[in-house]
């Protein structure tokens, strides 16, 4: 335990408060959690419902960078048979879901598809998307979406593309594995599950050692450091009066949400105690 405290001991309150309180679907704690193999491949097995599925290399937070949009990816998971699997976490509902998931897919599938590639070898991809509310509004804790036509009786039937878009979320909770997992995201303690193994082992190194806890630590300053950065580089670009306004508003909102403290709002956004206060009141609603 003294070792542990001398270790913590360099960060500050605020980040020790706000790395104790992160849960997986949180992106500090999740990016660590995601970098092990194995979590990926329990995540994937449970909600995709492939028992026998096999990742054989995950690379976090990796960037994808298209002609005119770049997009990071929470975790890309490479399968046995060449497929490709994104899982991304996401809290805040002001995206549009469906048409991410869309430009996601397609950017995997363009990075990972080799000049001369013929169309019938490029690789499968699925997205993950794991929200904390019911992105699709159709009250079901899962759903898959693919492709279909249409067929001359109005019945529609799946064309197997080579793309799949899964939705989950922790918001609609039901009695099986997939919404028993899908919970156990939003604890902010340690547990351990019989059946989510590798999801426990990994919460548990880091919630309750030292070396776990301080990479969480580590995690959250270079969020903070790195939304600091970024936001600095936009606000470079923007004239005074939006940053005073509701732009200024929302993005002290969204650092909140992410798992930012409000004494490092105040110190990396220069957050006013009146802005943290509205960007709180935001978070309510």
């Amino acid at each position: 335990m003294g070792e542990r405290k001398m270790q913590l001991e360099q960060y500050s309150k605020a980040t020790l408060e706000t790395a104790v309180g992160l849960r997986i679907i949180d992106d500090s704690l999740w990016r660590l959690v995601a970098a092990k193999q194995n979590v990926c491949q329990e995540i994937l097995r449970t909600l995709l419902d492939m028992p026998k599925l096999k990742v054989v290399k995950v690379n976090v937070q990796e960037v994808i960078q298209s002609l005119h949009r770049e997009i990071t990816i929470d975790a890309l998971c490479i399968l046995d048979d060449g497929s490709i699997c994104n899982i991304e976490m996401q809290k805040g509902d002001g995206n549009d879901d469906i048409k991410r998931t869309r430009f996601h897919a397609s950017s995997i599938t363009a990075k990972y598809t080799p000049k001369g590639t013929d169309f019938e070898n490029i690789p499968n991809v699925t997205i993950l998307y794991i929200t904390q509310y019911d992105a699709l509004k159709n009250n079901r804790t899962i759903t898959h979406v693919s492709r279909c036509m249409n067929t001359k009786n109005g019945k529609y039937v799946p064309i197997n593309d080579g793309e799949d878009i899964v939705f989950a979320n922790t918001e609609v909770k039901e009695a099986s594995d997939k919404s028993e997992l899908l919970q156990l995201m939003l604890r902010k303690d340690a547990f351990y599950s019989d059946k989510f193994p590798a999801t426990s082992k990994a919460i548990n190194y880091f919630k309750n050692t030292k070396g776990g806890m301080s990479k969480v630590c580590k995690s959250v300053e270079l969020y903070a450091e790195n939304y600091a950065k970024k936001y600095a580089e936009n606000y470079a670009k923007e004239v005074a009066k939006e940053y005073f306004n509701n732009g200024r508003i929302k993005t002290i909102t969204d650092f909140l949400s992410n798992g930012g403290s409000k004494a490092d709002a105040k110190k990396m956004l220069n957050a006013s105690a009146k802005e943290i206060k509205e960007a709180e009141a935001r978070l309510i609603k």
